[in-house]
């Protein structure tokens, strides 16, 4: 029967590998995957109304241009709680992401279409590596 000692050493062993593991396979994943994780991370937020989530997604400075034409802060873009916001059902397509030091441009489709009339809007993100990870700064999007 092993001792309290020896299985305390294989729990520790067994845990510092899983945490080196999982380390490992976040720095490996390129900044390109990971911006275009975060447009993912996005939608999915915005289509649960994940405020909590779309909060660390989206910079506090952002800024971004309605269809319109008219200027967006971070405040019109959020979700109300438990609540799909606007871009709820779509998925990227189509996407090119170039990233440039802590700044990277995303520029692809959005997809929607679990609606009756299916709709393709253009999108470019800038996003910025900041102290607590990729964070959208920016965004216009066109309807095709």
């Amino acid at each position: 029967m092993p001792s309290i000692r020896a299985c305390f050493i294989i729990v520790v062993f067994t845990v510092s590998s899983h945490f080196a593991i999982s380390a490992q396979t976040t720095a490996s994943a390129t900044p390109e995957d990971q911006v275009a994780q975060l447009e993912r991370d996005w939608l999915a937020a915005d289509a649960k109304g994940d405020s909590a989530a779309f909060d660390r997604i989206v910079a506090d400075d952002f800024i971004g241009s309605a269809f319109n034409g008219t200027m967006l802060t971070k405040g019109d873009i959020t979700p109300q709680s438990g609540h799909p916001g606007g871009l709820g059902g779509a998925t990227p397509s189509d996407t090119s992401v170039r990233v440039f030091d802590n700044t990277a441009v995303l520029i692809g489709f959005l997809v929607k279409s679990d609606v009756a009339n299916p709709t393709r809007t253009r999108v470019t993100l800038v996003c910025q590596k900041r102290a607590q990870g990729w964070q959208i700064v920016a965004a216009e999007m066109a309807k095709m």
